[in-house]
């Protein structure tokens, strides 16, 4: 598998509650849209104190579908309105190697 992982940490001055309902609601219904998605989890943080809020992780069959998905009207809405709303965001694109099953 292939994976888009993003790391998000919310807008200074936004509430931590305020800030997982605007992922789960406003950002997930967007990323949900991507062409060639085989899975999409969202891991949020248990504490308001953390470096980061959470960590999303969009996964795909191949690493061509994963490499498309910003040339993508849906990947560049999706991407826009991440960036815009986190005040840091690292975006990983990985190779997944199972360890344990």
């Amino acid at each position: 598998m292939f994976k888009v992982i993003g790391i998000i940490k919310r807008p200074l001055g936004m509430d931590f509650d305020a800030f997982k309902t605007w992922w789960l609601t406003e950002h997930a219904p967007k990323v949900k849209q991507w062409p060639g998605l085989v899975k999409y989890t969202i891991n949020l943080c248990t504490t308001p104190d953390q470096p980061f809020d959470g960590v999303a992780e969009v996964w795909f069959e191949t690493r061509a579908a994963m490499d498309a998905v910003f040339d993508t009207p849906q990947g560049q809405y999706a991407r826009a309105g991440a960036t815009a709303t986190a005040s840091s965001l690292v975006i990983l694109l990985s190779e997944e190697h199972p360890i344990v099953t």
